[in-house]
């Protein structure tokens, strides 16, 4: 397998059974309201004159050939990904010909049928109808439902390569946007194809000849243009600002961030529990303003663009605040963070410490940020009922307080080690009082206080021990998953205690390989973070499969590169120690013994990890009760990131 079929392989393993199809042609061009006063159609339309055709048919829009000039969004892996054109707000302000973060739609166009990525069942085909039974006699032994179904995505080579661009392309739409959903079009030879996108997945039509029968084309597009933001699929609930000149420089300071960077207002919704209602029973604020800069985009599949985070100015308390934006499971059952976070903090006497202050938030689904492509599974048309979007996800947004920066800006050993320690406190407590399992244990999910001590936050994932069906559902950010969770011979795997704690120990070993200078080699170094940096592979049921590098060290720590970690003395020791409670989970050896270990008076390693005392006992005992010898480390802190952002 060639570099490039590698990078498409992966491409497409990151959108598994997303695709919706194939939805007919009159109903998709619905997505998008009417429109009058359309041009007039030609009779006849000749390959020269197709460009003109489409621009006839999208005034409103700048219509740009952007085949040969990429932008950094769409370059994956070394490899150029950029849509064939893009369609762009007439005399919007764009990066270069390429800017996927201000187009409109965009098209792709393939010399060939054979290119086209999917393949339509038979026309009228109706898949809700039940199957025929083809004899009389057997009748009384005939199951009429339908296990079979047609394939929809091609899996020829050319097929697979056109998929990959069209999802490069969705990737980098959604991460530089602030998006809902999104439109593209697919032109292969003299055939076409709309596609509707959204975060859990995406709606293709069938095909159609356009070269011959370019009225429907000519409809979306004439659609498309007359249609307003919101039904382009733009997030209304983020807008542009700019700030009087004597608010604005105090406000950029206090971000952080500089004088050319745009600001925006962001809509956050109150706290529905809290809500307060005039005379007349209507609510008094259903929202609040925020101005913030546009988020740091990560080049990452379109599944994994679920959380964006970043501090914003609240105008009403004069201060800065920590906004976080996140595309939650829309389902009975599922908390919000919002209604977490409600719980921690109310109850006295199970109160949890070490997380951050929460003002208010819940779901945007009053402005229609609900995905909608679950929707369509079981429609006649539909030949992919299996498809992994199968629960809709909702925009939730919340203001968190105290949280002034990540982890990876630990200023000193000492303080990395009280910060950690911070958040495992927090887990301890909420997994003691409320039975919750965090779930998504994370560089990004442990901030650091103005006074340098630590705060869990992310908790969109979390589920009560007790909900079984839940905890069957993977988790997590991949890196930092557990390797038992990402193995592939156990599908069925629940989510325990363990697999939580075995995250904490993963960002722990990130944290201070990657941050924290060492005596430790380049070679030696880059090899210990490629566990962290592995491909994982996205199966058909959506869970990330991985994790190899993980389950061998942890089997046999002491075999392990990680022994070459030096420096701080006392980091590099907790480190060992940490690892070495994980083998029972990897190592078939260690597991035979604690099998036909009865004697009740020693402790096994199965026992260690079962709890948070062990863990949070080795932490402890690390923490210098001195700071005059801790070495400041900002002067070594380097701004490189990985593929997930951190």
């Amino acid at each position: 397998m060639s570099s490039k079929d590698a990078i498409e392989s992966k491409l497409i393993g990151s959108f598994p059974g997303r695709f919706v199809g194939a939805m007919p042609v009159r109903q998709f061009i619905d997505f998008l309201p009417e429109a009058d006063s359309r041009p007039v159609m030609p009779n006849v339309l000749l390959p020269e004159e197709f460009l003109a055709f489409l621009r006839k048919f999208t005034p409103n829009f700048d219509l740009v050939d952007t085949s040969g000039c990429p932008d950094s969004s769409v370059v994956v892996g070394g490899y150029e990904f950029q849509p064939t054109m893009g369609l762009y707000k007439s005399e919007s302000a764009r990066n270069g010909v390429t800017d996927m973060s201000a187009m409109e739609a965009w098209i792709i166009t393939k010399p060939f049928a054979q290119q086209d990525p999917f393949i339509d069942p038979l026309p009228d085909e109706d898949f809700t109808a039940p199957i025929p039974c083809p004899e009389v006699e057997l009748l009384p032994y005939w199951d009429t439902k339908r296990d079979c179904y047609p394939a929809f995505e091609s899996s020829n080579k050319q097929s697979i390569s056109t998929r990959a661009h069209m999802v490069a392309c969705t990737n980098a739409f959604f991460a530089t946007q602030f998006r809902r959903f999104g439109f593209s079009i697919l032109l292969c030879g003299s055939m076409a194809r709309f596609v509707y996108w959204d975060r859990s997945g995406a709606v293709v039509s069938r095909r159609f000849q356009y070269t011959s029968n370019f009225a429907p084309l000519a409809e979306f597009l004439w659609r498309l243009n007359r249609a307003p933001p919101g039904d382009r699929g733009v997030d209304v609930s983020v807008v542009p600002v700019s700030l009087p000149e004597s608010q604005d420089s105090v406000v950029r300071e206090l971000l952080g961030i500089g004088s050319s960077v745009p600001l925006y207002g962001y809509i956050v919704p109150v706290d529905t529990a809290l809500q307060k209602y005039d005379a007349e029973g209507r609510p008094s604020t259903t929202h609040h303003f925020y101005v913030g800069p546009r988020p740091i985009p990560k080049q990452c599949s379109l599944l994994e663009q679920r959380t964006r985070s970043f501090h914003v100015w609240d105008f009403t308390q004069k201060r800065v605040v920590f906004f976080k934006e996140t595309w939650r499971l829309h389902s009975q059952g599922i908390r919000t963070e919002s209604e977490v976070y409600r719980e921690m903090h109310t109850h006295r006497s199970s109160r949890i410490h070490n997380i951050p202050t929460f003002e208010h938030g819940g779901d945007m689904s009053a402005l229609g940020t609900t995905t909608i492509t679950h929707s369509f599974s079981k429609s006649w048309w539909c030949c992919t009922p299996n498809h992994r979007a199968c629960l809709p996800l909702v925009q939730h947004r919340i203001i968190l307080r105290d949280v002034e920066r990540n982890l990876s800006t630990f200023k000193t050993p000492t303080e990395f080690l009280t910060v950690f320690m911070d958040a495992l406190t927090a887990h301890q407590e909420a997994y003691k009082y409320h039975g919750l399992l965090h779930r998504n244990i994370s560089m990004e999910n442990i901030g650091i206080t103005s006074e340098g001590r630590g705060l869990l936050m992310g908790w969109e994932c979390c589920s009560s021990e007790s909900r079984k069906e839940l905890l069957e559902i993977q988790m997590g950010t991949p890196p930092f998953m557990s390797g038992a969770l990402l193995d592939q011979s156990t599908p069925d795997k629940h989510h325990v205690l363990a697999d939580d704690l075995e995250s904490f120990l993963h960002v722990m070993m990130y944290t201070i390989v990657r941050y924290l200078p060492s005596t430790m080699n380049i070679q030696d170094r880059d090899t210990l973070l490629q566990m962290f940096d592995e491909e994982y592979v996205i199966d058909k049921t959506g869970r990330a499969i991985g994790g190899l590098r993980k389950r061998k060290y942890l089997a046999d720590p002491g075999s392990h590169i990680v022994k070459k970690f030096r420096a701080p003395p006392e980091i590099a020791t907790l480190l060992r120690e940490l690892c070495e409670l994980f083998p029972i989970r990897y190592n078939a050896a260690i597991q035979l013994i604690e099998r036909h270990t009865h004697d009740p008076r020693f402790k096994t390693r199965g026992d260690l990890i079962a709890t948070h005392q062990e863990m949070m006992a080795y932490v402890n005992f690390s923490l210098p009760s001195n700071e005059e010898c801790d070495e400041d480390i900002c002067d070594f802190y380097t701004a490189t990131v990985n593929r997930y952002g951190f």
